[in-house]
Parts: structure tokens; C-alpha cells; sequence
């Protein structure tokens, strides 16, 4: 009965949301590489990419050496676009004239298969775009789209392909270079969330940017005759670390797009039409826990652009909805109030544009969790869609840090004696999960359970031998009183209804987040 039910509701969505042609790019080039004729992409992106080459000759190729490449025998499955590709025996370049400076999106489409001596799976290239280095070594024996946005403040945009290593060739299927609106990447109201806290970045359009992750949250996968910029969003159910904290919610009503919000190009109506939603199913008496996804990005501590997209599609009114935003375990956002921020205007959509480093498993984690305030009616969280995008090269990002940051909870205590800790994500929970090596593509899906942190809550894993080894390790009162400066309030990072949060170093250079519990507080450990 649930899986006619979703089928319906993907049916109902679409057939409420049509292919929109409202928004029409200023630079608009879409080539298909290697071929002198034009051909559309496919049967859900049916815009024409047009030919490479004319009677008079190369169209964008303004320098190398470099040949056009047929698939005698393509899979009757790939599309007619992948059937043939550019060359390169060396460093080459295509050039596209400017006409709006400003934000603008790359696609570069790569499909490997051999054909007149050329095997492209063995391909190895680096490509700069207007200098910028955005693939180093690349090489791949499947098809592979990538996606990056760049500001353009010259009159043209130069892609650089450069062959490297024993193949001495690169190659290319397909490139989409255009315009994206001028409210696409804003330089104001990104928000750095790390172990510091959250701080304002700024100048967000200077950097270049690759699209890693694009969800759906709660819906079906939408392909680009569903969105007017033409991208595809994929479901989040494959990154949910529990997925029974979840329940799907979902609506046939149109979002409410408000001047100041997000607008069709930020996201398309189905990904603001369907979100996931707090189970309270699980634990009607006490539903308080957060909804986690685990989205693997690749190395640990480099820096990202995480939009999270929301739109209250389960409120029955204003001023219903409060909830707390988490990355990587730190507070993004607490007693998040969509009514006030969408103007008072129920369905309306909103994006909020986050910095924030990958942890050391080479993740970015997004948790949401309701917020302390109002009563049992009130205890909801919502999410709608997730953006994920590498920053090319961000200037003060972390190369692999080895230092942890280590969650304590110090109970409130009048002696100084050795307390128990409990560590959120434990330093001996990291340990094992740095020897199981998590295989690409693939998250844990293992139960996990929230504790108050910092206002809003961090993650254990519920097992006996995970609490055994919370209990078993002690760090003596004066350590952490040394470590915080006996809780000087210079650093102090937080604070909840459990106690204060302190930020400070061990002996041993282990960076530690103490939290110090209130007496007469029931929240927290016991």
C-alpha cells in the first residue's frame, strides 16, 4: 500500500509541475564535442547542443593539437551526445565569449570508449578554467558529469584541457557553459559553522565551487525536464544513517515563492513540495531526537558550501514549527523559526547557505532536530533538499587536520574528583572507525541516538560495548580544569538547558569541547 502510494504521489507532483522555459540564460553555450552535427542530450533534457565544428572550421577550439573521435558501436542505452568526443594530444583549449559577467555554471561531460586506437577509459587530464585548476590526474572508466560554479568577471571564459602522464591524451563528450541568475551565489549570509562556533563568510561568488551532492529530501529523483536550470536531484534515502527517525511528508499544492526567498533556480517546486519529517511514531511519549544524513564527499577537512533548502509543508499554521540545525555534530541553527523567516507565509521556500569542513571520514553530516521551545505540539523538524559543494582551493581551509575535537560532558561536581565523561563521538569510537575504512559510496545505516550538546545533540552509538567504553574512561577534574583554564569564560562556546560549553586542550594536544552540567538539570546523562 506504501509503494502505490509514494508511486502516486511522484505521478500527482508531475503532473502538477511542468518543463518551465522562464528563465533563459544570457551566455548560453552547449557544445557537442567532436561531431559537426547537433543532437539534444536526452528525452528529459531536450535542449540541442550544437555542433563543434562548421564549413569554416573549429567554432570554440582556440589553440592545441587535437581530433574528433566516433563511436562505431555505441550502447543503444548512451545517448547520441556520448557517441563522440574531442581529443587531445596536448594542451588545448575552448574559448567562449562573455556577454553578462557574473556568476555562470561548467559542465563537462565525460563517457570513455575506444574507437580508432584510442581506448578513453586510460584518458589522464588535468582542466583549468580561466586559470583555475578544477581536475588534477582525472581519469575515469565510467560516465561522469561534473559540475562547477565559477564567477566570470572577464569578457570570455578560457577551459584548458592538458593531457598528463603516460597517455599523453585527454578528451571530452560534452560542454555546457552558462549564465546562472544573478541571485544564484550571494556574497552575503553564508555562515561558518566549525569548533569556533558560527561566523559570517563573506564574498561567497568569489570562490569556484563543484556541485558533490544535490538531494531531494523526502521526494523522487527529478531529472532536468523537472528543473529550469537543468540539474538533477537525486533521493536521500541512501543517506539517512536511521532512516525510522524519518517519515516522509509531502504536498500537491504549489510552494509559495516569496520576493526575497528562494525562487525557481534556486530549486525547482517539487523539492520544496516533498520533505522528510520528524518520526514521532518511534517514540510518541519522548520524541525528541534528530534526523541524520551521512554524505560522503571524499578527503577529510576540506571546505564545502552546504545549502540546505526548507519550506513548512507541515504546519497547519504559523508559528508551529521550531527546530535546530546541525553540521558535523556542531549548532548551525537553533529554535530555527521558518514563519519569520518566509514572511509569515505558510509553504514558502527558503535556502540558508552554510561553510563547513569535512570531518576526517571524509563526510559532511546534516542533522535536524526540534528545538526547546513550545510544547509537545511544537516538536517537529523538517528538511527539504541538500546542496553540497567542494570550494576549488578556499583560502584558510584545513588540509587533513589530525587533531580531534572531542566532546566532554562534565558532570556538575563540588569536589575535584575524577568524574565520569561521556564523549561524544568518542575518541575511542574514532579509533575504530578510522581502522574500518568506509567503502565509497556507502554510509553507515548503523541505530544511533541523540544526546543534548551545545543546545541541540551530538551522536553515540547505542550498544552495550560503546557504553561500557563511555564509562570506562575517566579524565581526573583537575586535567579538565587545566585544560579549559578552570572554565574561564574567555572560552566558553555555548550553552543549553544541561550546562555550558568550554573549548579547551589536554595534555596530550587532544582539542575538547567540555560541557559543564547546571546543578538541578534532568537533561543530560544521569
Amino acid at each position: 500500500m506504501e509503494a502505490k502510494t509514494i508511486l502516486l504521489l511522484s505521478l500527482t507532483l508531475l503532473s502538477h509541475v511542468s518543463f518551465s522555459t522562464s528563465f533563459t540564460p544570457t551566455d548560453n553555450y552547449l557544445v557537442n564535442c567532436g561531431s559537426n552535427a547537433t543532437t539534444s542530450f536526452s528525452p528529459t533534457d531536450t535542449r540541442i547542443f550544437g555542433a563543434e565544428s562548421t564549413s569554416q572550421g573549429l567554432v570554440f577550439l582556440s589553440k592545441g593539437q587535437s581530433i574528433s573521435l566516433k563511436n562505431q558501436n555505441p550502447s543503444p542505452d548512451s545517448p547520441t551526445l556520448y557517441s563522440t568526443a574531442r581529443v587531445f594530444t596536448t594542451a588545448s583549449s575552448y574559448k567562449f565569449s562573455i556577454k553578462r559577467n557574473g556568476t555562470h555554471l561548467v559542465r563537462l561531460h565525460f563517457s570513455p570508449f575506444k574507437a580508432q586506437g584510442f581506448d578513453l577509459s586510460t584518458a589522464k587530464l588535468s582542466v583549468l578554467v580561466n586559470g583555475n585548476l578544477l581536475l588534477s590526474d582525472f581519469s575515469t572508466k565510467a560516465v561522469v558529469l561534473k559540475e562547477y560554479v565559477i564567477r566570470v568577471d572577464d569578457s570570455a571564459l578560457e577551459i584548458l584541457f592538458r593531457p598528463v602522464g603516460e597517455s599523453s591524451f585527454g578528451y571530452v563528450n560534452a560542454i555546457e557553459v552558462f549564465s546562472a541568475p544573478e541571485d544564484f551565489i550571494l556574497d552575503e549570509g553564508a555562515k561558518l559553522v566549525g569548533a569556533n562556533g558560527i561566523e559570517v563568510f563573506k564574498n561567497l561568488s568569489s570562490h569556484v565551487f563543484e556541485t558533490i551532492h544535490r538531494i531531494n529530501v523526502g521526494g523522487s529523483k527529478l531529472v532536468p525536464f523537472n528543473d529550469t536550470m537543468w540539474r538533477t536531484w537525486i533521493p536521500d534515502e541512501d543517506f539517512l544513517v536511521l532512516k525510522s527517525a524519518a517519515k516522509r511528508a509531502f504536498t500537491t499544492r504549489v510552494p509559495n515563492y516569496q520576493s526575497g526567498g528562494a525562487s525557481r533556480e534556486i530549486a525547482p517546486e517539487n523539492v520544496y513540495m516533498t520533505a522528510q519529517q520528524l518520526n514521532k511514531d518511534i517514540n510518541p511519549i519522548q520524541p525528541r531526537f534528530n534526523i541524520t544524513w551521512n554524505f560522503p564527499v571524499g578527503s577529510g577537512g576540506v571546505r564545502h558550501l552546504v545549502r540546505l533548502h526548507f519550506c513548512d509543508i507541515v504546519s497547519p499554521s504559523l508559528n508551529m514549527l521550531y527546530f535546530n540545525v546541525y553540521l558535523n555534530e556542531y549548532s548551525a541553527d537553533s529554535d530555527f523559526d521558518l514563519s519569520s523567516l518566509t514572511f509569515h507565509v505558510l509553504s514558502s521556500p527558503m535556502y540558508v547557505d552554510y561553510i563547513v569542513d569535512s570531518n576526517d571520514l571524509g563526510a559532511v553530516r546534516v542533522s535536524v532536530g526540534p528545538s526547546a521551545i513550545g510544547g509537545p505540539l511544537k516538536v517537529n523538524a523538517i528538511l527539504n533538499g541538500v546542496e553540497i559543494m567542494k570550494m576549488i582551493n578556499p583560502p584558510g581551509s584545513r588540509s587533513g587536520s589530525k587533531n580531534r575535537t572531542v566532546w566532554i560532558v562534565v558532570g556538575s561536581s563540588i569536589g575535584g574528583f575524577a568524574v565520569l565523561c561521556l564523549i561524544i563521538f568518542a575518541a575511542a569510537l574514532s579509533c575504530k572507525c578510522k581502522k574500518k575504512k568506509l567503502k565509497p559510496g556507502r554510509v553507515e545505516n548503523e541505530a544511533w541516538t541523540p544526546l543534548r550538546v551545545n543546545g541541540g545533540s551530538a551522536h553515540s552509538r547505542m550498544s552495550e560495548l560503546t557504553l561500557n567504553e563511555y564509562r570506562s574512561l575517566k579524565i581526573p577534574f583537575a586535567d579538565i580544569q587545566t585544560a579549559t583554564n578552570n572554565f574561564d569564560n574567555s572560552l566558553k562556546i555555548g550553552s543549553g538547558g544541561f550546562g555550558v560549553v568550554f573549548k579547551g586542550v589536554l595534555r596530550d594536544n587532544t582539542k575538547v569541547a567540555v560541557k559543564r552540567g547546571l546543578p538541578g538539570s534532568r537533561q543530560g546523562p544521569p
